[in-house]
């Protein structure tokens, strides 16, 4: 996926974590969906889950996260680190939190910001696996998981993906903040 598909799913994914997490009682971070856009928690966290999104790619020396962190990039190249491999991996995924974690105890970052890494990395992992290639979820083990949806990297299928996930989110951001107001009867009236 490129980077522009990354963002948005996980911008996306961030929204239906939230609204899953209240749904469930987990923890309440609804004001990140309904509460006013000038929030600055708000714009921290869509943020971090965005670059999230894109940090497992810092295994391609030239994604945006490779070119941007070339410091981490090259020497995960020299060390054979390859494209969609350990960093798309759960184990990647467990080690990418016990780092960013360290970043709070120095109080670099926020625990808000630090949710919203973990939810836009695992989107990023999700996401690969929506790709005809898939990812090595339980590396070391070189199987390959994948959703069998095949959407290949910059094909039209990618492109209609980001059409659909961009449209849907924007319909309920607009519904969720007042500015549409959908009424199904209406809607389905409307075709009959």
């Amino acid at each position: 996926m490129t980077y522009h598909t990354h963002s948005l799913f996980g911008f996306v994914f961030a929204v239906v974590i939230i609204k899953l997490l209240a749904l469930f009682n987990v923890i309440d971070l609804s004001y990140l969906i309904e509460g006013s856009i000038f929030n600055g928690d708000l714009w921290k966290f869509y943020t971090a889950a965005i670059i999230g999104s894109l940090l497992p790619d810092i295994d391609h020396a030239s994604s945006k996260a490779g070119r941007a962190l070339w410091f981490i990039s090259k020497p995960l190249k020299w060390f054979g680190i390859k494209h969609r491999g350990f960093t798309h991996s759960l184990l990647g995924f467990i080690l990418f939190g016990f780092l960013t974690k360290e970043l709070i105890d120095l109080n670099w970052i926020s625990q808000l910001i630090w949710y919203g890494l973990l939810i836009g990395y695992v989107s990023h992992i999700l996401a690969d696996m929506l790709n005809v290639h898939g990812i090595p979820l339980f590396y070391p083990n070189d199987r390959k998981f994948k959703f069998h949806i095949n959407i290949t990297t910059g094909s039209w299928g990618e492109h209609l993906l980001f059409l659909v996930i961009f449209t849907v989110v924007t319909l309920i951001i607009a519904y969720e903040r007042g500015y549409v107001n959908l009424n199904l009867n209406d809607l389905i009236n409307s075709f009959s």
